[in-house]
């Protein structure tokens, strides 16, 4: 321990012992604490649908869908305009309930994982205080959406399938209006 950290005690001591207490807190108690600044208006609920995938680097007689949750293509409801961006950027990567069934159908792979796309939107700061320190910070409307999706046509591996959405993402990213920030993460397959 530094002398720096020394100095700090006393000002960090009352949100440390906040913290102590929320960690002595039983889980329903927490729950409750939660419920009490989190505006479940204010909260998006993507609506998924079981879909297919095709899995990447797969051609001809080989080729198969997994049916796995999709997002549902139209989106409505708190944050429906991240979740339609994200899935006009993903529209030719996975099949969802309003299209054509693959031929043959779906197999089922339970430990398959699927690569990911998530966007993010973070806007409207507005300063409320923490249920954990007791301290003032500024909080951000936060809306994600995440899907999954395979390759768009025969024999594309994960690279090909980024080379066209790595674009697109970044596009919806950089449109995004002051206060607003806007990211994505992919997640590979595997």
């Amino acid at each position: 321990m530094s002398f720096s950290d020394l100095r700090r005690y006393e000002s960090q001591k009352a949100a440390y012992d906040n913290y102590k207490a929320w960690q002595n807190l039983s889980p329903d108690a927490k729950q409750t604490a939660f419920a009490a600044v989190t505006d479940e208006t204010k909260r998006a609920k993507p609506i998924r649908l079981t879909g297919y995938i095709s899995p990447f680097n797969q051609v001809g007689s080989a080729l198969r869908y997994i049916s796995l949750p999709v997002l549902k293509k139209a989106q409505t409801g708190q944050g429906s305009d991240i979740g339609n961006s994200l899935t006009t950027a993903l529209d030719t990567f996975y099949i969802d309930d309003t299209e054509a069934v693959p031929t043959g159908g779906a197999i089922a792979f339970p430990r398959f994982k699927a690569a990911k796309l998530a966007y993010t939107n973070r806007s409207t700061f507005t300063k409320k205080t923490s249920r954990i320190t007791k301290r003032s910070y500024l909080k951000p409307d936060v809306d994600t959406f995440s899907a999954p999706f395979g390759q768009s046509v025969a024999g594309q591996d994960y690279a090909a399938a980024l080379a066209i959405l790595i674009p697109l993402a970044t596009t919806w990213k950089g449109a995004a209006v002051l206060p607003a920030k806007r990211s994505f993460k992919f997640t590979p397959e595997g």
